[in-house]
């Protein structure tokens, strides 16, 4: 009776240590996976922080006042426009 719960106890335990050595499997595929969705994230990250750089250059470089001017001189045909000069005659005071 004593042999045969020795062998119903090493059965239950065989049973645990290979259902943990499954987990344990599926616990370092998925470990490794998401160290591999970091990885693929920081590469990602880059690229969107060098195309955010090239869109804040490309946005600064057509907002400039110079290229403003020449496009609305060039398109839309305006001119610049000479101050007139206000000439007062203030001999009265």
């Amino acid at each position: 009776m004593i042999a045969n719960t020795n062998i119903i106890f090493i059965y239950i335990l065989l049973i645990l240590i290979a259902f943990l050595s499954f987990e344990k499997v599926k616990l370092a595929w998925e470990i490794s996976k998401l160290y591999q969705n970091y990885e693929n994230q920081q590469v990602e990250f880059e690229r969107f922080k060098e195309h955010n750089l090239k869109l804040l250059t490309q946005y600064h470089a057509e907002n400039s006042i110079g290229i403003i001017e020449r496009q609305s001189i060039e398109i839309l045909g305006m001119s610049r426009i000479k101050p007139i000069q206000i000439i007062t005659n203030e001999k009265g005071k």
